[in-house]
């Protein structure tokens, strides 16, 4: 396996792009790696989400978020923007399209995705950032490193010893929801306790969070981003 092409990468993120005036970012981690379950399928409703996306410029309150999306493979950030850009700016949004197709020879770099999420809300903090809205499309299958095209992977896989990935959804006091989608149905009870102490801060934090399997991710998908109103 590789990594995605770096030509892409570059091409796609734009490490300025800040939306001035704005206090609410939504985090997105997108599976784009060889061990995600149906990906044909799973490529039709990344472009749900990122309709979904798009339409946020009819909603006051997240009309002009920040918008960072994360590529699982690379464990880094692959494009940064506004739903307008998604809406108003066919080339950025073609570039976050071509940015986030899965690649079959793509490891999953699951520990770096997070710790991306956690080093994206400390500098979006320092910016006047105060709401985040997290949302991961994966099936939570990680990659051992270092990852061959002869990586076996046998289900249920466990989560990566790497990093903290409880203590990186947990960093920003701010985040108001965290919602986890395309989950494989073998690895949902797993990460559901993993989680525990994710689910227990959460609770503290009056943040909600879910974890849904391929099925409810279809239902919940085709009604809409599960993002609260900004508090």
């Amino acid at each position: 396996m590789k990594y995605l092409n770096l030509l892409i990468f570059t091409f796609c993120f734009s490490s300025g792009v800040y939306a001035k005036g704005t206090t609410t970012t939504i985090q997105v981690i997108m599976d784009d790696s060889g061990v995600l379950i149906n990906p044909v399928e799973a490529e039709q409703y990344k472009m749900q989400m990122l309709s979904h996306l798009k339409q946020l410029t009819r909603k006051r309150q997240y009309s002009r978020a920040h918008i960072d999306v994360i590529s699982s493979s690379i464990g880094r950030t692959v494009w940064s923007g506004t739903p307008s850009d998604l809406k108003r700016k066919p080339t950025r949004a073609l570039a976050l399209v071509n940015a986030i197709k899965t690649v079959p020879e793509n490891c999953n770099n699951l520990s770096g995705s997070f710790n991306e999420l956690a080093s994206n809300l400390r500098a979006l903090k320092r910016q006047g950032i105060t709401k985040a809205h997290v949302i991961v499309f994966s099936s939570l299958i990680d990659t051992p490193r270092p990852c061959k095209t002869t990586t076996t992977i046998t289900l249920p896989q466990m989560p990566p010893v790497q990093g903290n990935i409880n203590k990186a959804l947990s960093s920003f006091e701010g985040t108001r929801s965290i919602n986890f989608y395309w989950v494989s149905p073998h690895q949902t009870n797993l990460w559901e306790g993993y989680l525990d102490p994710t689910f227990k801060w959460a609770s503290k934090n009056n943040t909600s969070i879910s974890i849904n399997d391929i099925e409810r991710s279809k239902f919940s998908l085709r009604q809409g981003l599960k993002l609260e109103a900004s508090k």
